[in-house]
């Protein structure tokens, strides 16, 4: 059953290339009125629009100094919404009420003022089929399913078969699962070491980053998570609490600045063979799990 899906999302995938048909194009009418209604609801005066825009809005920064002490310090892509944001206000919907359908549509209208980008879409498609699997009491090995809501965000729009972004929202929800799995006991310390390793390739395409980022990712990451991204929510409807997020975000550039971590862009063009080595790495994590996941099971079975 689980072969023959994935062998259909591939036929679809390809059928849809061919033919250069995409959901996507079709809902990006209404995904970018509801992006400007999210943008237009933030408050002009707020010293910090640049983030409040990204952090909230998922708008990308346009000016390098408003950005830089966030790549050079490894938080850049907690200024990305994606997956991890959706799941936050999704335990957050989670502790107010019991409804999944609630839960659901606001985390479709939520997607829709995000601009349905690709992490975004990702997300939801994975939101959607948990839910569809809880409901039939269907048990999918976790790396499957990533496979599954890959292929089906890659069906979405055929165009994000070079989208980066797509590509380390996958391999950030692969480095989850592989540390459930294998390294559930392991410390944050380490988790967050192998994202870094894992990640590297990609970033010394766009800069030099320093091992630092690990430690600046365990203490500065959950005050952006927790703290900043809830208030920005908050500022987007209540206008007048703006002035409390500017003072928070100064004092975490203020944070960041004293660190003095090294900027060194390398690039701002995406080269093609990044994301070719991306594919390769996405591909090889996948087929390398699935071995040690039908190993496990051939040892569990002859016990």
């Amino acid at each position: 059953m689980c072969m023959v899906l994935l062998s259909v999302l591939i036929i679809s995938l390809l059928i849809i290339s061919l033919f250069r048909f995409s959901v996507h194009e079709i809902l990006a009418p209404v995904a970018k009125t509801a992006h400007l209604f999210c943008l237009n609801n933030l408050p002009d005066s707020s010293l910090s629009i640049a983030e409040l825009k990204a952090l909230v809005c998922a708008e990308n920064f346009t000016n390098l100094s408003d950005s830089q002490f966030y790549i050079s310090s490894g938080l850049i892509h907690l200024f990305v919404v994606s997956g991890a944001h959706l799941v936050l206000i999704e335990n957050l919907l989670n502790k107010i009420t019991s409804s999944r359908f609630l839960v659901f549509i606001v985390l479709i209208i939520y997607g829709f003022a995000c601009g349905l980008n690709a992490p975004i879409v990702r997300c939801l498609i994975a939101f959607t089929l948990n839910l569809y699997l809880i409901e039939k009491n269907i048990h999918w090995p976790a790396h499957f399913k990533l496979l599954i809501i890959g292929s089906i965000s890659l069906s979405f729009n055929y165009n994000w078969i070079t989208s980066l972004s797509l590509q380390m929202s996958w391999i950030a929800a692969f480095l989850v699962v592989l540390g459930n799995n294998f390294f559930k006991d392991n410390s944050s310390f380490f988790k967050q070491s192998l994202f870094f390793i894992t990640l590297l390739p990609t970033l010394v395409f766009f800069q030099i980053p320093s091992p630092v980022v690990i430690l600046t990712n365990l203490v500065l990451a959950p005050i952006l998570e927790f703290i900043l991204f809830p208030l920005g929510l908050l500022v987007l409807f209540f206008n007048f609490l703006s002035p409390l997020f500017d003072f928070l975000i100064l004092s975490f550039r203020l944070i960041l600045q004293k660190l003095e971590l090294d900027f060194q862009i390398q690039t701002t063009e995406l080269p093609a063979n990044l994301v070719f080595f991306n594919w390769c790495l996405i591909l090889t994590l996948h087929a390398v799990f699935h071995l040690v996941y039908v190993n496990k099971k051939r040892k569990v079975s002859l016990i």
